[in-house]
């Protein structure tokens, strides 16, 4: 058994930049986290916990609903957020004291930030006060610049004495009087080789300054620990309370861009350059073309809220155009028109909610092109879609798919009613172009009640990969239409008993099929919970004919209660050939477990384990070698069943194929491989079925496993 602790992701409920407003605002405000009160969307966190000399970060966006106390945590007020570090804290590597400090990013909290002080105008302005300092050395940083190896300059309090550091000297005396708890204005602006500093509006030290890799930190670096310091408790600390922080780029680095209406968004399109950080005001726009922006991954240009979900574009259509770097964070879409990336690369969709006004059939983001690659649609809301047409659709030029594209993290929920075709949640690649390349990467999302097309993702292309998504009460299947090398693995098939559900169905040469988990699915023939289906030609012919399949590779998938489980050639001419089908579990109250409706040519099963119960049969007459008849012991685990203590299935796995490195839970495989999805570990499950919590715009980036070790 293992438990799991997860931190669940909510809205923000508020983002405050500079002070924290009027008492009354302050008293209908909630606030759970310190993103709550300040804006921490291009921040982490380093906190003075964990393990020695690994202290913990937490990042975007994890820190968008993360509070640890007394380290780090909004005040009861909600006016400020307390920064603490004591003592006995656990140091980085490189530092002899202990932080709780933040340290700034880019790109929405997904890259280190890195600048120069001789390109560009860099600034930080913190509205802060220094709370406490630990006892015998009552020496603590709050605010600094850090360049590529050490800190510039700093605001350092020692005693009652307030400075402005040159690198470690202490450079400028601010005041010899401060008193804790004292509010204040610190700002850094940093350009043309140069380091200013300001306390509370007043220029106090002016530093000549040459660097790069240049970054803001703000908090409390308490510069004290047990070696100099007493007690060495956590009663023994500085503390700092920070009610505002912002930070701004300007020059090489962009500008940031507020708008607040349709026309001021087609002008910032319009004049967007690498680094530019486009910003919503909320409200509602019209959204039009950008066409020839290219920026880069150091400095996109960032479309984003100011809050998420907020900016709502309910008219115009979005073309994106011979473009890359581009990102669109966080806006709401209800507009009735297509969201289209042609011939771009690297764009970026994230944290958005799509919920299309649909007037007829509509695809909702198709990206396409010649030259179309490396775009990303990553931590969306796609839901409500009632016309035919697409969620996603992955298309590229007359020959060539879009290719190294990534699907990550998104909710799919609600498509339907069923169509006939032509309404799959995600399309990857067609017909005409099935014979080219993608290279797309389908992963971790949640698909919830997508109804709308036999082919919940339909691939229509060569090498492309579907891994650790999960399809709950979901009616069609996973199903490689087209294509070659395609590699399907770790995903969950819950069906929930809902009629129609089913599995994975296959047509091409060459695809793996491995630790998938396939569990109350009701569907049969096309809707199996795996068809290795029959072809309607063989090696050649019509490129949108059923392809016949070749040397496909089934091993180490789990299935259990479904309605059928695997079928082999149930629909058209041409039966498989030389594929294998090894180390799977499979357990069934009905049918034939394994079911060979046409005779397959040259098959290999080796080391499957089929328990029959109720009217269920094996299906096949096999060496014991082949498929063993036994109960492999599968325990409910959670949303899951896993193997017990003294299965069968434990070391029976027929270990051969070395791309099984892992299992389901993304533990890994070692020594005897265990037949079925699981294997039997006592290492932290990293991968489970995902909830709404973990996908979506307000997940958090990553699951926290801890483990539990099994008796």
């Amino acid at each position: 058994m293992r438990v799991f602790r997860v931190v669940v992701p909510v809205l923000l409920v508020a983002q405050l930049l500079g002070n924290a407003g009027s008492a009354a605002a302050d008293d209908a405000r909630t606030c759970d986290y310190p993103a709550d009160v300040l804006d921490l969307r291009n921040w982490y966190i380093g906190l003075p916990v964990g393990q020695g000399g690994k202290p913990l970060n937490v990042e975007q966006p994890a820190l968008a609903t993360y509070s640890i106390d007394p380290w780090f945590r909004a005040t009861p007020d909600c006016s400020a957020v307390q920064f603490r570090a004591a003592v006995d804290g656990v140091t980085t590597p490189g530092s002899k004291y202990p932080r709780s400090e933040l340290r700034e990013m880019t790109g929405t909290g997904t890259a280190k930030a890195s600048w120069s002080s001789t390109s560009g105008t860099h600034t930080m302005v913190i509205d802060q006060a220094i709370t406490a300092q630990p006892g015998q050395r009552p020496n603590v940083v709050a605010g600094q610049i850090h360049d590529a190896d050490d800190d510039v300059s700093v605001f350092r309090l020692e005693g009652s004495k307030l400075y402005i550091t040159d690198g470690d000297t202490l450079h400028k005396l601010v005041t010899d009087n401060y008193v804790l708890g004292t509010r204040f204005q610190a700002k850094f602006v940093v350009g043309e080789g140069k380091v200013k500093a300001y306390y509370n509006g007043v220029l106090q030290a002016t530093l000549t300054k040459s660097f790069s890799g240049g970054y803001f930190k703000a908090g409390a670096y308490t510069q004290a620990n047990c070696g100099n310091a007493s007690p060495c408790s956590p009663s023994n600390y500085g503390e700092v309370k920070i009610y505002g922080l912002s930070v701004r780029h300007h020059g090489e680095h962009g500008r940031t861009v507020d708008v607040a209406n349709s026309a001021e968004l087609a002008s910032a399109f319009a004049d967007a350059k690498a680094g530019d950080r486009i910003v919503l005001a909320d409200g509602n726009y019209a959204i039009g073309d950008i066409t020839g922006k290219n920026a880069t991954a150091r400095h996109p240009i960032t479309v984003t809220a100011a809050n998420r979900g907020k900016a709502v574009v309910d008219g115009g259509r979005l073309a994106v155009t011979n473009s890359s770097h581009v990102t669109f964070d966080g806006l709401k879409w209800t507009t009735s028109d297509t969201v289209g990336i042609t011939g771009s690369n690297n764009i970026r969709l994230t944290r958005n909610h799509f919920r299309l006004t649909e007037r007829g059939p509509l695809k909702w983001v198709v990206i396409g092109g010649d030259g179309s690659h490396h775009n990303r649609i990553d931590h969306n809301l796609f839901e409500e879609k009632r016309q035919l047409g697409n969620f996603v659709a992955i298309d590229g030029s007359g020959t060539q798919q879009s290719r190294h594209d990534r699907i990550d993290h998104n909710h799919f929920r609600d498509i339907g009613p069923r169509a006939a075709n032509e309404m799959e949640a995600i399309r990857v690649g067609w017909s005409g172009i099935s014979q080219s390349s993608g290279f797309t990467v389908i992963e971790s999302n949640l698909f919830e009640n997508c109804d709308g097309d036999p082919e919940i993702i339909s691939v229509k292309s060569n090498d492309n990969t579907v891994r650790h998504n999960t399809f709950r009460a979901s009616q069609g299947t996973l199903s490689h239409r087209h294509g070659n090398r395609g590699t399907f693995h770790g995903n969950f098939f819950l069906g929930e008993g809902k009629p129609g559900t089913g599995g994975i169905r296959i047509y091409g040469q060459d695809h793996r099929i491995y630790n998938n988990y396939f569990e109350g699915l009701t569907g049969t023939r096309y809707d199996a919970a795996l068809q290795l289906d029959g072809g309607d030609v063989d090696t050649s012919g019509a490129l949108n004919a059923h392809w016949r399949v070749y040397r496909a590779t089934v091993v180490n998938n789990t299935f259990t209660g479904n309605v059928s489980n695997i079928e082999i050639g149930a629909n058209y001419e041409y039966a498989p050939v030389d594929s294998t089908v090894a180390g799977n579990v499979v357990t069934g109250g009905q049918g034939k477990l394994f079911n060979e409706v046409k005779a397959p040519v040259n098959l290999t099963y080796a080391g499957n384990i089929a328990w029959p119960t109720g009217t269920a049969s094996v299906g096949v007459t096999r060496p014991v070698t082949a498929v063993r008849t036994a109960d492999p012991l599968l325990i409910p685990d959670g949303a899951v069943r896993r193997i017990g203590a003294g299965s069968p299935a434990i070391d029976a796995g027929n270990g051969c194929h070395t791309f099984v490195t892992h299992d389901m839970d993304g533990q890994a495989r070692i020594g005897e491989v265990d037949a079925g999805a699981d294997e039997r570990s006592s290492s932290p499950v990293t991968r489970r079925p995902l909830t709404v919590a973990d996908v979506g715009p307000a997940a958090a980036r990553e699951l926290i496993a801890t483990p539990q070790f099994r008796s």
